[in-house]
């Protein structure tokens, strides 16, 4: 989709929507799990030998060269689980800004459009900027970065990357439930019809238990914690989906009530 730099320019909704590809988009996981699964594999066997010594007493290389021999593939293998943490944490740190890029310019629009006479859709505005205010307070950016270099430690590795996937996983899980009432809100505001079902009702995130698999992931040894990676990278995926329907429906209203001024009204439907 090509977007006109003016068209950008003139309205910040057509922007945010237009960078989506580059913020909600999907991880490939097949080669990168399997690099997962070997490192787990190569530290197990690095503490083996560490702790009772087969390979060297078998083969008779001295401790410190089997550990060695061991070590430095098993922390070659993390390098990918590191760039995945890096990528998980990454991409949410990219929707949550944009997101609340395009929530604040829509409610900026629909506050410059509607009539402070019209107090229900007044109302519904200021609901959605407080909520927006309530989530910008509460999504501060996670450090990508830290994240993905803490997880190469050996052995705390496994409790930094488990961590991590908590933070995000608790992190979306909550982003989703403030920001779909925000866009309740402004669907209010914009004159549009609510669906029968509150959205906070409504999960498209899936509702993992974070503290459970945490546990879980540090009781296995970070076994779980492969398991865990592997659903992080595909959670977000619906949420992305629902997320876009509702702003390819919101902006283009929004954007017309914009340009008219708030003596217009708008009664269409989603």
């Amino acid at each position: 989709m090509t977007i006109d730099t003016q068209t950008q320019e003139a309205d910040p909704l057509v922007r945010f929507t237009s960078v989506r590809s580059a913020t909600d988009y999907s991880i490939p996981s097949s080669p990168l799990i399997l690099a997962t699964v070997v490192s787990w594999i190569l530290w197990t066997f690095y503490l083996t030998e560490f702790l009772f010594k087969p390979i060297s007493t078998i083969t008779g290389l001295s401790p410190s060269i089997a550990l060695g021999a061991i070590g430095l593939p098993a922390f070659v293998a993390t390098i990918p689980v590191a760039y995945l943490v890096y990528s998980i944490v990454n991409r949410r740190n990219e929707h949550f800004m944009r997101s609340e890029g395009f929530l604040w310019a829509a409610i900026k629009q629909l506050k410059n459009s509607t009539s402070s006479t019209d107090t229900s859709r007044m109302f519904a505005i200021n609901t959605a900027e407080r909520d927006l205010w309530g989530a910008a307070v509460n999504e501060k950016e996670r450090s990508a970065y830290l994240w993905g270099l803490l997880t190469l430690v050996p052995f705390a590795g496994g409790f930094f990357l488990a961590y991590a996937l908590h933070r995000v996983t608790n992190d979306f899980q909550k982003h989703e439930e403030r920001e779909f009432a925000t866009i309740e809100d402004l669907q209010r505001g914009a004159g549009l019809p609510v669906g029968p079902l509150p959205t906070q009702t409504r999960r498209w995130f899936p509702s993992h238990n974070s503290i459970a698999y945490f546990a879980v992931s540090i009781a296995t040894a970070g076994l779980f914690s492969i398991y865990w990676l592997y659903i992080a990278m595909q959670d977000p995926e619906a949420h992305f989906q629902v997320q876009s329907r509702l702003e390819d429906e919101i902006q283009p209203i929004v954007g017309r009530l914009h340009s008219t001024g708030p003596s217009r009204q708008v009664g269409g439907a989603m």
